[in-house]
């Protein structure tokens, strides 16, 4: 059964049928619970056609960062003796060169460590021991603290040294302080074969990563072939075996809902206290005042910079977008939550797609429920 409105469902459809999307599932939820949720179009279109739901499962891509790696920190460092004024490399060795003692935990929760926003790590390696040896030699893009660029390879770094601190892998860490509590049954890492039929499709053939990667994938034989389902589709995660801290969370509408409720604590009847209310508001207040853009230990808010919250939500607004097509934003004044979920890359990566338009639409039929 659909909770959906008109004007979210045919603004999502048009963007179906222009080409924008295969198809999308989305969830608006106050502070009561669920307002409005739905599905429009497929899930894949190939190898063969099959309708979103809302049981469709997506690949999260970087929601994983706030809806995992974020969070676990919130929630366990005190129990894991972590601070946001932690060295990263006390617990990295790897990366131990002069110009990284100064990148600290909290450089990594909001994206002003300095560390590039993407490196094909899988070129030259298959562990994350391997990974984080080639950020030793990258000299930083910037002096830590003094700009926010959006690194991935920071939140590969977050993930492993919560790995370490914990001594549990990421993904039963997870298992164990998230999905569990929240009794999540469609969220994980490597979506079990018995879900594989609910799994929407993203790429086929790592045509985009190819691309990226450019000259320096002379000879690489580690692209996947075929249609990408089931998989995490960032190819840095996949190499780590599906788990890592910037990407691999699979997980429905519903579900995304659920985890992103316990970032508004007291002010959501369903919140189950996962989180304390100093963690809370580290999430939502910004944390990089001064700089070009702000942000807070899990999220972009939307008083600084372009954001996908767009002018129909207000600018404390906080959100995450995720490259296959996928994203969520918290009015935390109202309270709402607005969960988007396409495989925008499926089967292809478009380079006319303005995925900025179509998140802001979406919110802009979605915050008037």
């Amino acid at each position: 059964m659909s909770l959906g409105v008109p004007a979210v469902e045919e603004f999502l459809r048009s963007r179906v049928e222009a080409g924008d999307i295969p198809g999308a599932a989305w969830a608006v939820a106050g502070a009561s619970g669920m307002i409005s949720e739905g599905a429009v179009g497929r899930a894949s279109v190939r190898p063969w056609d099959t309708p979103a739901s809302l049981e469709t499962i997506y690949d999260l891509a970087s929601l994983t960062k706030p809806l995992v790696t974020s969070f676990l920190y919130l929630a366990l460092r005190n129990q894991l003796g972590l601070s946001e004024d932690d060295p990263a490399w006390r617990f990295l060795p790897e990366i131990d060169r002069m110009d990284k003692r100064e990148i600290t935990l909290r450089h990594l929760l909001t994206h002003t460590s300095g560390m590039p926003a993407w490196v094909p790590f899988y070129l030259k390696g298959s562990t994350v021991g391997e990974y984080l040896a080639q950020l030793r030699e990258r000299p930083p893009e910037s002096r830590p603290g003094t700009r926010v660029e959006y690194s991935c390879a920071g939140y590969v770094m977050l993930g492993e040294i919560l790995h370490r601190a914990a001594s549990v892998p990421l993904d039963r860490l997870a298992s164990e302080v998230i999905f569990g509590p929240l009794a999540l049954k469609n969220t994980s890492f490597n979506p079990p074969l018995s879900w594989q039929g609910r799994v929407a499709a993203t790429e086929d053939s790592c045509e985009y990563e190819r691309k990226l990667a450019g000259p320096a994938a002379a000879g690489y034989g580690g692209f996947r072939e075929g249609v990408i389902r089931g998989q995490v589709h960032d190819q840095n995660a996949w190499v780590l075996g599906g788990v890592a801290g910037n990407a691999g969370l699979f997980s429905t509408a519903r579900d995304t809902v659920a985890i992103a409720t316990e970032y508004l604590g007291a002010r959501a009847e369903a919140s189950n206290g996962l989180l304390d209310e100093t963690s809370i508001e580290q999430a939502t207040n910004d944390c990089t005042a001064g700089l070009n853009e702000a942000r807070s230990l899990a999220f972009r808010i939307a008083s600084r910079g372009e954001t996908a919250a767009g002018a129909d939500l207000p600018v404390e607004t906080i959100g995450h977008n995720g490259f296959t097509g996928t994203s969520v934003w918290m009015d935390t004044v109202r309270p709402r939550i607005y969960v988007l979920l396409t495989n925008r890359v499926h089967p292809r990566v478009s380079d006319t797609v303005d995925m900025l338009s179509l998140r802001r639409g979406f919110h802009a039929a979605a915050c008037r429920i």
